[in-house]
C-alpha cells in the first residue's frame, strides 16, 4: 500500500503557463515534487496550463476551476481536497515562488516539532544574494518579515508560501470565498486561525525567493488610463476582484479586524479618504492626462 505523502502542496493558477512549468521544474529539482504531493488549482486557463503540466508532470494533480475562483476558491479548492485526502500537512505557494532547498522539509518539521501552528518561510524579491526581503506577515496592524536568525510570531500572513496542519480546517474551515475572493483570502484566514489558538511563525533561516515581477500593491493612479471613461475607472479601482481597493473586499476586512463597531468607522475614514484621493486625480486626469499617459499599459 503507498504511503501517503505528509504534506500536500497547493497551488492556485491562472494563465501563467510558463511560469507554472517554472515553478514546478523548480520543485523536482529540489526533491520536493517527489517529497510531497503537489496540487494545482487551474481555475479556467485558456493557455494550456493544464495540458502542460499533465504532459511534463503526470504525477501533480490537476483541479479544474471555471475561471471564477480567484486566489481564494482555488486555495480553499485545493485545501479540500488534500483534507479529504488525508494529508496532515497543507503548503500553499504561489507559481512564482521558489523555496531554496530544504525550505519546504524544514517548513514541515518545524510544523511537525510545533503542533498547531503555521509557519511561511522568508520571502526574497530578486537574486538572492541582493534581494530585498518582503512583509510577509503582520502583528496587530504592523507589517513583518523575520531576519536570518529569527523566528518571529505574528498574527496573521500573506500566502506566498505558508504551512499549516490540516487540523485547522476542522477548527476555522476553508478561506472565505465569498467576503475575501482573491486579496486579503490569506491574511484574514491566518488571523482567523492564530485567534482560534493556533500559533503562527515567520521563519528567517528558511529563504524562499519570488521570482518575475512582485506585485506591488497598485496605486490609485495606476488605474487611470487613457480613453476610459470615469465609470469604468471607479469599477475597476472600487469593485473589481483584481483590486486591492475592491470596497466590499476592504469593508469586510475592517470589520474582521477591529469588530463591527470599530470597524465600521474606520472604513467609513478610509472611503471619504479615498473619495477624495478619487476626485483630486479624476479632476487631473481630465485636465491634464499627458500626466497619466506613461501608466497606460500597466
Amino acid at each position: 500500500m503507498t504511503e501517503r505523502p505528509l504534506a500536500y502542496i497547493v497551488i492556485p493558477v491562472h494563465n501563467r503557463k510558463v511560469t507554472t512549468l517554472n515553478c514546478l521544474q523548480h520543485l523536482q529539482t529540489n526533491g520536493d515534487l517527489q517529497r510531497y504531493q503537489v496540487v494545482i488549482v487551474d481555475d479556467g486557463s485558456t493557455d494550456g496550463t493544464a495540458d502542460a503540466v499533465q504532459a511534463a508532470y503526470p504525477e501533480v494533480v490537476i483541479l479544474q476551476g471555471d475561471g471564477t475562483l480567484w486566489w481564494t476558491g482555488g486555495t480553499a479548492m485545493g485545501m479540500e481536497y488534500a483534507y479529504r485526502q488525508g494529508a496532515k500537512y497543507i503548503i500553499w505557494m504561489n507559481d512564482d515562488c521558489m523555496p531554496l532547498p530544504g525550505t519546504l522539509p524544514s517548513l514541515v518539521d518545524f510544523m511537525q516539532t510545533h503542533p498547531n501552528t503555521l509557519a511561511a518561510p522568508t520571502c526574497y524579491a530578486g537574486e538572492l544574494d541582493e534581494a530585498t526581503i518582503q512583509h510577509n506577515g503582520f502583528q496587530n496592524r504592523q507589517g513583518c518579515a523575520a531576519k536570518p536568525g529569527e523566528c518571529l510570531e505574528v498574527n496573521g500572513m500573506s500566502g506566498w508560501c505558508v504551512g499549516m496542519p490540516a487540523t485547522v480546517i476542522s477548527h476555522v474551515g476553508l478561506p472565505d470565498t465569498q467576503r475575501f475572493p482573491h486579496y486579503s483570502g490569506d491574511d484574514m484566514y491566518t488571523l482567523r486561525a492564530t485567534r482560534a489558538g493556533f500559533k503562527a511563525y515567520l521563519i528567517g533561516d528558511l529563504p524562499l525567493v519570488l521570482f518575475g515581477p512582485v506585485h506591488a500593491r497598485l496605486h490609485f493612479k495606476d488605474y487611470f488610463r487613457p480613453g476610459q471613461t470615469p465609470a469604468q475607472i471607479l469599477t475597476a479601482l472600487f469593485w473589481d476582484k483584481k483590486s486591492p481597493y475592491r470596497l466590499p473586499t476592504r469593508f469586510f476586512v475592517f470589520i474582521e479586524r477591529y469588530g463591527f463597531l470599530a470597524g465600521l468607522p474606520l472604513f467609513l475614514a478610509k472611503l471619504m479618504a479615498w473619495i477624495w484621493q478619487y476626485s483630486k486625480l479624476q479632476l487631473e486626469f481630465w485636465f491634464k492626462p499627458d500626466r497619466f499617459s506613461m501608466r497606460s499599459s500597466v
